[in-house]
């Protein structure tokens, strides 16, 4: 630095006002604090949605039928589509759903304008489907439940549900509602066949009258000068009393038949599907609050709950019923902010402590100082006028993550300043010559750092994208460390006072001795332990190479032996427990409820078991209790535990699955308590070949049987929908019945014909007419069923038609339009991880199944597809990322050769990250490799350090290990304090016991050890590498000197 301008540049102007630095600082922390408010949270981040779904409703009454009609007209009419990655369409007995997924760079909007032309101009559905409905998938997340229930009956529940809905949607915050546990009006119009017959009547005959005499036709109206009249000839029926008004039969002599003679009716409630909802051992509906788009999680819950406060101040429930909320899932972030707080406290506290101990209390502060003007300069920064981030437990994790890593420069740039006022006097002028120092090597150092998190945060999948999101707030955190620690932090210590005197306040005095004693350690440590260390490890630089090679050799195997587990994806203990069941296919809904109460009451069973061996006063564990199947062969049982309960999650969650079995009837069941961003296994098979499909299908379920680690099997493979199949006999084609009408009078009779709908208060209700419900029970029924000719001739079903028993396919999937099966399946990753079964099936399964089945195709979805495309970014973004700090390391150094010794610091780094994860029985998750990117930009800093003041002391030096050893004594200190800190801040969350904190522990494992190990390798091996490549150095000058001595010898002989 030339004297005459060390009073020149930004560093100094800073320095020299530090009003303008303490605005600054305030006014970054003031914007941040005005920001905060106004952040988005979320207790998952959301990402932007990439594909539309396509819906037709078409009550076919067969899948083959939706999927001939609807799917693949769909998928033909699509194929020309720019932008499409996938298509993948669903067919069942009620219509079709096809799901378009968007490829990465195309615009959903444009998508979705292309799509819906291109389906529009199908002119080629079934006459019955409805219009097709495409919507574009949204942001959504669940938010709180809230649960009407006891001693009532439905309508009351539902009429309440419907009320409390209108009062939350009201809410400006509150954007979805959806409800659960909830039928629809139907009025049921049930005529027996006898009494049909008896007045020669047809169930379509029934139909017309109920059309004919309940109907809402267009007003007419009668105007003119003097009149203005509305004219009103028809009347829809609401009750069923008006409806048992309407007449059928009007006779000659005046009588009149009408349909309550001859019918049963009922204002009952819709029972096409089953319905079992139950909360705290009652009956209930349940309302489920949605987030949606950019809605703000915990405003959303607030104004949700707000509305419970009211009704219960309000005393708006009848007695008997109550309104509950749970499962609050606002509580998620709120929880991880308190985690953020409570560790980014602690860890303030333990730098200021570590600071103050080896430097000055005054340097202790304003670097602890800085932490405030960093996250509040985040908290800005995040808003959607820049970043557009929320607060979710990704971001927050990056808070956390940052916490050590921001004070890095800080700590350097304060030990600096500290060094050279005492060595030099306490002048301005050595604070600026102090932090100019180490300007350079710290910016290019945070440049290092900032490069590492800027690639995480360029991930490219679904789960790269979210992960990504706790990288942008490191690198938003680091950019702004630069500015405090190079412009405010200086202004600051500008009047620092390095020389300890004796204070007359006993506190200062004590802390002053103690301050002297941390001194005198480190200098012991200096002189006595490290100095002989690193001049033996200089003195046998090749065996010390060795010894460390060998070490990263036993180490990196690690993984590859089994000795740390692997696994993608990591457990994450979740909030809930839930039971899923699935029943067999010819299982009726009411075995299906029967399973569910049996779960249930298993709950309960196992609360009181463990409450017993706990000893404790508490009455119950379990919080809350739902019970909630929707659909005839499957349903949910889900478990809250209360804050209070004696017994973790876990343990509940395996006696639970342990007593509950296999209840009669039951397919499948899955009991998890483990958080799941995707199904743990899913494998897909593609084929144009309907029977290779099921006997490829039927092997992998076989083989996957076989394994103890995996459990709940779901699959479509076997065509399991039982089915009676009608068709017409030589008698019925020979009385004119004609397929088609067989099929109109079958689904007449059993399933009902709708025959209209109207609207009442806010329920559309459905006038359906079929037989009573004795006359539907079982198929003998169907068989006695009467089938009407053209000409009035009334026919038991079976003399006009064969009836024989089968199955078919109650859903048919097509992927990218081949048919497609798939299974699914729970690992216990305490057996095995997904990671390594899927590896295991590739290699041993796969091939086997492709010579057997050729044309099959073989896919695995789940946590190997995201894998797959998430681990293959994470290669580029890391290749490029060591690509450019190698840059940023050369550029200072003015070196080529340098750099690379610097960065042997990183494979040296993964190793410490390993190590931890050994030493807390961890596996290495994308967690731990998103820890493992951040570590290779953190570790290189203090290498560089080191070399930067070897190669400022070397011109000077009479010997280039005398070099060495001076700039690793001169660096300790500040090698040691910024690796503590950095440790310092991560160490709270290390030792956090609370669920919040276990998604985030691997990372903090692979980070924290990895610098810790790093410091041994900036300590000992880049000192090494250093004094080897002076060898090698050496050695290459003088083999150039020796044959330029002989080249001229050989000239000179000449």
């Amino acid at each position: 630095m030339v004297d005459q301008n060390w009073n020149k540049g930004i560093i100094p102007w800073f320095a020299n006002n530090p009003v303008a630095a303490n605005l600054l600082l305030v006014l970054v922390i003031g914007l941040g604090v005005l920001q905060a408010g106004d952040l988005r949270k979320e207790a998952f981040p959301s990402i932007e949605p990439d594909s539309l779904t396509i819906s037709v409703s078409y009550d076919s009454g067969s899948a083959q039928q939706s999927e001939e009609g609807l799917a693949i007209k769909i998928e033909e009419q699509l194929e020309d589509v720019s932008g499409i990655e996938d298509i993948t369409s669903s067919s069942t007995a009620s219509g079709a759903t096809v799901t378009v997924e968007k490829t990465s760079d195309y615009d959903l909007d444009v998508l979705l304008r292309d799509v819906k032309n291109k389906v529009d101009a199908i002119s080629t559905f079934p006459a019955e489907a409805k219009s097709p409905v495409i919507e574009k998938a949204e942001r959504e997340e669940h938010s709180l439940w809230l649960q009407l229930h006891g001693d009532a009956d439905r309508h009351t529940l539902q009429q309440l549900a419907d009320e409390l809905k209108s009062d939350l949607l009201a809410k400006a915050d509150i954007s979805r509602v959806s409800k659960s546990g909830w039928l629809d009006p139907m009025m049921a119009i049930e005529v027996d066949e006898g009494r049909l017959q008896a007045y020669g009547l047809s169930l379509s005959d029934v139909e017309d009258a109920i059309n004919q005499g309940s109907s809402s036709t267009m007003t007419a109206v009668l105007k003119n000068e003097q009149v203005y009249l509305q004219l009103k000839a028809s009347q829809q029926a609401y009750l069923k009393e008006e409806f048992a008004a309407i007449p059928l039969i009007s006779s000659s002599d005046g009588v009149i038949v009408a349909l309550g003679d001859v019918a049963l009716i009922n204002d009952t409630y819709d029972d096409d599907t089953a319905v079992l909802s139950r909360f705290a051992g009652e009956s209930s509906v349940a309302l489920q609050v949605i987030t949606t788009g950019l809605d703000d999680i915990t405003k959303t819950v607030e104004s949700a709950k707000a509305v419970v406060e009211q009704w219960h101040s309000n005393d708006d429930l009848p007695q008997g019923v109550e309104l509950t909320s749970w499962y609050d899932r606002s509580s998620f972030i709120s929880e991880r902010l308190d985690l953020l707080i409570s560790n980014a406290l602690t860890g303030i506290v333990m730098v200021f402590v570590l600071l103050a101990l080896f430097l000055n209390l005054t340097v202790a502060f304003w670097v602890s100082m800085g932490l405030p003007f960093i996250f509040f300069g985040t908290l800005y920064l995040m808003g959607d006028r820049f970043a557009g981030l929320s607060l979710n437990e990704f971001t927050t994790f990056g808070f956390i993550m940052a916490l050590g890593i921001v004070v890095d420069d800080a700590v350097v740039v304060g030990e600096s300043v500290y060094t050279v006022r005492k060595q030099e006097g306490d002048t301005l002028r050595n604070t600026i010559r102090g932090t100019l120092r180490v300007a350079v090597p710290t910016l290019f150092g945070v440049f290092t750092t900032v490069v590492a998190f800027y690639a995480l945060s360029n991930l490219s999948g679904k789960l790269g994208q979210i992960y990504a999101q706790f990288a942008a707030v490191v690198t938003i955190c680091l950019l702004l460390s630069i500015v405090e620690s190079k412009l405010i932090l200086p202004a600051h210590l500008a009047h620092l006072n390095t020389h300890r005197r004796t204070s007359r306040n006993p506190f200062f005095e004590i802390w002053r001795r103690i301050q002297q004693g941390a001194d005198d350690g480190l200098q012991w440590f200096n002189d006595r332990v490290y100095k002989p260390i690193i001049d033996k490890a200089l003195a046998y630089r090749y065996a010390v190479l060795v010894l460390f090679v060998a070490l990263f050799v036993l180490v990196m195997t690690m993984p590859f032996t089994g000795a740390v587990r692997t696994s993608f994806f990591p457990d994450i203990p979740g909030d809930t427990i839930r039971a899923e069941i699935t029943m067999e296919t010819d299982a009726s809904f009411g075995l299906t409820h029967s399973a569910l109460l049996s779960l249930e009451q298993k709950a309960h069973q196992v609360d009181e078991q463990l409450i017993e061996q706990a000893s404790t006063d508490v009455d119950t564990g379990i919080a809350n209790l739902q019970v909630l199947s929707e659909s005839d062969q499957s349903g949910k049982v889900t478990v809250e535990l209360a804050s209070d309960s004696p017994y973790d999650i876990n343990t509940f969650s395996r006696l639970w699955k342990q007593s509950a079995g296999m209840p009669e009837g039951t397919r499948t069941l899955s009991v998890a308590s483990r958080s799941e961003m995707v199904e743990a296994l899913r494998i897909e098979l593609r084929a144009s070949d309907d029977n290779l499909l099921t006997a490829a299908g039927r092997e992998i379920k076989e083989q996957l049987g076989k394994l103890p680690a995996v459990s709940g099997i779901e699959d479509n493979i076997e065509a399991s929908q039982p089915r009676l199949f009608l068709e017409l006999n030589a008698q019925g084609k020979a009385l004119g019945l004609s397929t088609d009408t067989l099929a109109q009078q079958v689904l007449q009779a059993f399933s009902g014909q709708v025959v209209q709908r109207f609207q009442r208060s806010n329920d559309e209700v459905e006038v359906k007419v079929r037989y009573p419900e004795d006359a539907r029970e079982n198929p003998t029924d169907v068989l006695n069923a009467r089938i009407r000719t053209d000409d009035g001739t009334v026919l038991p079903l079976s003399s006009v038609a064969t009836v024989t028993y089968g199955y078919s396919r109650d859903t048919i999937t097509r992927i990218d339009r081949k048919r497609a099966l798939y299974l699914s399946a729970d690992v216990d990753k305490d057996i095995l991880s997904a990671t390594e079964l899927v590896n295991s099936l590739q290699q041993d399964l796969v091939p086997m199944l492709e010579r057997q089945y050729p044309g099959l195709d073989i896919s695995f979805a789940g946590e190997a597809e995201q894998q797959a495309e998430t681990q293959n970014s994470m290669i580029h973004v890391f290749m490029i990322a060591m690509m450019v700090i190698y840059m940023l390391l050369a550029i200072p150094l003015k070196s080529y050769i340098q750099p690379v010794l610097i960065m042997t610091a990183i494979p040296f780094g993964i190793v410490g990250a390993i190590l931890g994860h050994w030493l807390n029985d961890l596996s290495i998750s994308i967690l731990s490799l998103n820890g493992i990117i951040a570590l290779s930009g953190v570790v290189v800093n203090d290498s560089l350090l080191l070399v930067s003041r070897y190669n400022e002391l070397k011109p000077d030096a009479d010997h280039q290990l005398e070099a060495i050893s001076k700039a690793c004594r001169s660096r300790l200190r500040a090698v040691l304090l910024t690796s503590l800190t950095t440790f310092a801040g991560l160490a709270p969350l290390l030792s956090e016991t609370s669920a919040q904190a276990q998604f985030l522990i691997p990372a903090a494992v692979a980070l924290g050890y990895g610098i810790l190990f790093a410091t041994v390798i900036t300590l000992i091996l880049i000192p090494v590498l250093v004094a080897i490549q002076h060898d090698a150095l050496e050695r290459f000058t003088n083999i150039r000197d020796w044959f330029t001595v002989t080249r001229n010898k050989q000239k000179a002989e000449l």
